[in-house]
């Protein structure tokens, strides 16, 4: 059964889906399997370009993302959600993720280095500089800090692999409005785990930085979710 709610911003738009896949375990997410339901990875797209990383910060296993490395942002993460006071992280650095860099031994994201050695991994992520001279754009999280509770979770979501491009209007209007509206709901009636999954989909537009196309547009991003258990008599 699948479920939809549609609201327009332009360019952007969002759809609130909820829906159940079948998918395989994947090796490459065997360390985050506590993020998706019965350790189940969302049906994976094929693609030479598609990365799947479980996202790690301080040691631990936060969420998973399938993320492309030719558009720049991720596809979707899953994670679940953790009762929250919507209190944000802050004083947190912008991160990026070795895994995706060819050069480094780490294995969980890390803070933008200076200078210009973020130039040896900017081939297959996006780097501050995409979003510093852009007028139109702001990062939005699919993996928003106010749907956790740990500081290090809340941490974790402030890694540009986990956030793409919106309009500012959309930023802090309809897509804050559904954030803090599932936040309230499932706090209110979910007693057991919530598994969500929010990905986008892309237009072809992108954010250019010296005349290269460098992040991709989403037009829609749509949100899924899977819970375990309803309060009594209650209905979200």
């Amino acid at each position: 059964m699948v479920s939809c709610v549609t609201e327009r911003a332009q360019p952007l738009a969002w759809v609130l889906v909820v829906v159940m896949v079948e998918a395989e375990v994947q090796e490459n997410y065997s360390l985050c399997r506590e993020c998706m339901y019965m350790g189940t990875t969302p049906l994976r797209l094929e693609d030479k370009s598609l990365k799947q990383i479980c996202q790690r910060y301080n040691g631990k296993p936060c969420f998973v993302t399938l993320f492309d490395t030719l558009g720049h942002i991720p596809v979707y993460s899953a994670y679940t959600f953790k009762c929250s006071d919507g209190t944000k992280k802050v004083n947190v650095p912008w991160m990026y993720e070795p895994q995706l860099s060819t050069v480094s031994d780490f294995g969980e994201m890390q803070p933008f280095p200076q200078g210009d050695l973020h130039r040896s991994f900017e081939d297959a992520q996006a780097v501050l500089e995409d979003y510093s001279n852009t007028v139109n754009f702001q990062r939005g999280h699919l993996n928003p800090d106010e749907h956790q509770s740990d500081p290090n979770d809340k941490a974790a979501t402030y890694t540009l692999t986990n956030v793409v491009p919106q309009v500012r209007e959309f930023n802090i209007g309809p897509w804050k409005t559904h954030e803090h509206t599932t936040r309230r709901r499932l706090n209110n009636y979910c007693r057991g785990t919530a598994f969500v999954v929010t990905g986008v989909t892309t237009s072809g537009n992108t954010i250019h930085r010296h005349n290269i196309d460098r992040v991709a547009v989403p037009i829609y991003l749509c949100s899924g979710l899977l819970l375990h258990r309803l309060r009594p008599q209650r209905a979200l």
